[in-house]
């Protein structure tokens, strides 16, 4: 199942690396790393619409996201993101999750840079009442230009999480990532991205995330955004009786995206 999801998160990835048209343009976003920013730049999107998730919970939904991106210097960039969704049938909760995450960029060379990042969770139903991660690492640009980006990253991630059912645990981590984004005109991309977390205790412990959003203009600052998420956790947290969760739970959106 893993070896699969991998080898399709990829195939996006490959190909914007393989591209063999030119890059002709001149002021592109770049996603969480945006090299054609400059300094003091500050950028604000936000996205609304429909929510489909899969797994734990089977829910149709409104969902909300918030993101900034900012240039704090020549070879510094800070990016943020905060989505949540809600959903509920006769009273009952019957889905909920809350996210945030940070990321800080330092650019080392034309190749290398350096990372700091933080992020929050809050899914009851994947068996989490708040869980808190925090990390370090160095990526590398296989490519950075205005049409494509391939990344590859990796370092050291810490993560505590207090569980639905009482108790709470802490968890060291090896992360590996890779960034896959294709631009095919100014204001049209397609971005991915698939995480890797191996426990460093216990390498049965592992999870995977992969990410793929088509992003389409419509006009003046909004956009049209469908994507799709895969999470696949080989440990899942326990039901109340004592039995795994599921091990693998998507979600799929359609918004629309306003960029400020």
């Amino acid at each position: 199942m893993i070896k699969r999801v991998i080898l399709a998160a990829m195939i996006p990835m490959i190909l914007s690396a393989t591209d063999p048209m030119g890059d002709d343009f001149s002021d592109l976003k770049s996603g969480l790393g945006d090299t054609q920013m400059k300094p003091g730049d500050f950028k604000q999107h936000i996205e609304f619409g429909y929510l489909g998730a899969s797994g734990n919970s089977d829910t149709q939904t409104i969902h909300g996201l918030y993101g900034n991106d900012y240039q704090w210097s020549e070879r510094t960039d800070m990016h943020f993101r905060a989505d949540a969704y809600y959903a509920s049938s006769q009273g009952d909760t019957t889905d909920e999750r809350y996210r945030a995450y940070g990321i800080v960029n330092h650019t080392l060379s034309d190749r290398w840079y350096d990372y700091l990042e933080a992020a929050y969770l809050r899914d009851p139903f994947e068996g989490y009442d708040a869980q808190y991660n925090g990390g370090l690492g160095m990526g590398y640009k296989i490519y950075d230009t205005p049409k494509k980006v391939l990344k590859i990253r990796g370092g050291y991630q810490y993560r505590w999480a207090d569980l639905t059912d009482g108790s709470n645990d802490d968890y060291h981590y090896l992360k590996m990532g890779l960034n896959g984004d294709y631009y095919f005109n100014e204001k049209n991309s397609v971005e991915s991205e698939i995480n890797l977390l191996e426990n460093l205790k216990e390498t049965s412990d592992y999870e995977t995330v992969f990410r793929i959003a088509l992003k389409s203009h419509v006009v003046d600052q909004l956009s049209l955004k469908v994507s799709f998420e895969l999470k696949y956790d080989n440990t899942p947290p326990l039901n109340d009786d004592g039995t795994e969760k599921e091990k693998t739970d998507t979600t799929t959106t359609v918004g629309i995206v306003y960029d400020f």
